[in-house]
């Protein structure tokens, strides 16, 4: 089954989220657990030791029983926590009690529905009390003493008798053996009470010690079902905020997945119209990160490779172009010496003059077929870089104006004027000699072939900030500018004709541009129909 990227994004942002959420949750829980546990744990190890100070005085004989009946009723009240005075027999000396609320109904605390061990009613074995006041008599349990007033009840006062012995409940003996391991200390444990039945932490601080014994404990027995209660809220806020982050996750996950994926599909199509031949596609850049970046390199991808065909499709008719000029110009030659010796050969021509003439013809083309194919070397060579060549010191105006003097007699012949404009003092520059003068040959011979009679041809070299500069201007019949960028390719002609009128081979601005290249030199044609051309070559010094 097929699970589009953007379902794959969605869903592993929601599952992501969802684990941090669970994971953050239950270590804040348990942080806020341990918390909230620590500090009732403290403020009942505190309130256990404020007792067991009110009990010690008790017994010294500096408050009566109703006073300490009402604060131990009122720690109870306070911590929702029921506290027991126990001897070190493990018999129940006092114990908080429920009161009447001032609505005359019963108020239970601590979440217990049992009565309190003391109630006469509570079926727990009676013992011995063993702590004293003064030498008095045994103390029994402590019942409300508080008057509606707030005054002290001396009715009260304990009296000799019997204490309940706990030891009687079922199951309280590891709360027992624990306050006999403690041996006077105080201590803090999460237990099963037997007596309430429910879970509860059990707090014991030890009573004033006679003779290295404690005389009792302070029990404080607080029920966890309140603080377990108030944790299951804590976990339903964090459970409902979970779910609210979860669709707030959803939402923004979908949005993004979508950012993400839209720009791919464009890519997509892209590459499929690639695929079919189409590249004129460009993939749309919404964003500035990676993805924006892969839509970037991709448009780019598609001009490079549109480029590219576009270049190949151009190199290819090249090659056929080049394989049918050579074609041509092998051939022409070649069939004009062949007719022009078959006709002496079955002495169609035995005139001296027509023999004459058709020598000379076989001659010429012989010279021109052969001036072909050494071009066609020679520009073979320039291209694959395997001529062998070194530079040299040269001067390049000696150079023109060398060519120039060759060029007098068939300027003159032609009705062709040739001037230069030669600086002075012009430096020497490094280059290849003789492909220099082959160039400005190869572009003298061009100037000359299309400057008509009573026409000018000026040849100037200047220098400008290590700048060598040579120029070529004519004033021929000018190129078309639908053909000025493609005069440096191998047997293009103007003339689509291809008349043999100008001569030449098509081999002649090919080279030229081979060794401008060679140079590192840089060439501009400006050209004018029915005005001329200015060729413009600058050489690094």
């Amino acid at each position: 089954m097929r699970i589009s990227l953007q379902h794959k994004l969605l869903s592993s942002f929601i599952i992501v989220v969802a684990l941090v959420l669970v994971i953050v949750s239950t270590g804040v829980s348990l942080l806020i657990r341990d918390y909230f546990f620590a500090s009732k744990q403290r403020e009942l190890t505190d309130k256990a030791y404020e007792t067991a100070r009110v009990v010690n005085s008790y017994y010294n004989g500096e408050i009566n029983y109703g006073q300490l009946a009402n604060f131990i009723n009122s720690i109870d009240s306070l911590l929702s926590a029921r506290v027991w005075v126990v001897d070190n027999s493990f018999n129940l000396i006092a114990a908080s009690e429920e009161q009447q609320a001032p609505s005359g109904g019963i108020r239970r605390r601590a979440g217990m529905m049992k009565k309190s061990p003391m109630d006469q009613d509570c079926d727990i074995t009676k013992g011995q009390g063993r702590m004293r006041r003064h030498g008095a008599g045994m103390g029994h349990g402590m019942m409300s003493a508080a008057t509606p007033d707030g005054s002290s009840d001396k009715a009260a006062e304990p009296q000799t008798g019997q204490s309940p012995s706990l030891a009687a409940i079922s199951g309280i003996d590891e709360v027992r053996q624990q306050l006999e391991a403690a041996s006077g200390t105080a201590w803090t444990k999460k237990v099963y009470h037997p007596y309430y039945e429910e879970n509860m932490l059990l707090v014991a601080v030890p009573l004033n010690q006679t003779e290295n014994q404690p005389q009792g404990t302070v029990l404080i027995n607080a029920p966890l079902s309140g603080f377990d209660g108030f944790l299951s809220r804590i976990y339903w806020y964090i459970a409902a905020a979970g779910t609210v982050g979860i669709l707030i996750t959803i939402v923004i996950a979908n949005y993004l997945s979508t950012s993400i994926i839209r720009p791919l599909r464009s890519m997509q199509a892209v590459a499929s119209a690639m695929a079919g031949g189409d590249y004129s596609v460009q993939a749309k850049v919404e964003t500035n990160d990676e993805v924006g970046d892969l839509s970037r390199s991709l448009n780019l991808l598609v001009k490079a490779l549109n480029e590219f065909v576009s270049k190949t499709e151009k190199t290819d008719k090249l090659r056929r172009d080049f394989v049918a000029n050579v074609s041509h110009e092998l051939r022409t030659p070649l069939t004009i010496m062949c007719g022009y010796n078959e006709a002496l050969l079955d002495g169609t021509i035995s005139q001296p003059e027509q023999v004459e003439k058709y020598h000379k013809v076989m001659r010429d083309e012989s010279i021109r077929l052969q001036k072909l194919i050494n071009e066609l070397l020679d520009l073979s060579h320039l291209e694959a870089g395997t001529a062998t060549l070194e530079k040299e010191p040269v001067f390049l105006a000696e150079i023109v104006d060398n060519i120039v003097t060759l060029f007098k007699k068939p300027s003159q012949e032609k009705g062709v004027t040739l001037q230069t404009a030669l600086a002075d003092g012009l430096p020497e520059m490094q280059a290849y000699g003789d492909r220099l003068t082959q160039l400005v040959l190869i572009l003298l011979d061009n100037a000359l072939k299309f400057t008509p009679a009573g026409g000018t041809i000026t040849l100037s070299v200047g220098a400008v900030n290590n700048i060598l500069t040579l120029s070529i201007a004519d004033t021929g019949c000018g190129i078309p500018p639908e053909d000025l960028p493609y005069i440096w390719e191998r047997f293009y002609k103007v003339d689509k004709s291809r008349t043999r009128i100008t001569g030449g081979t098509g081999l002649g601005l090919a080279i030229a541009r081979e060794i401008i290249n060679l140079h590192g030199a840089a060439v501009d044609v400006a050209s004018e129909v029915g005005k001329g051309t200015v060729f413009t070559i600058q050489f690094n010094i």
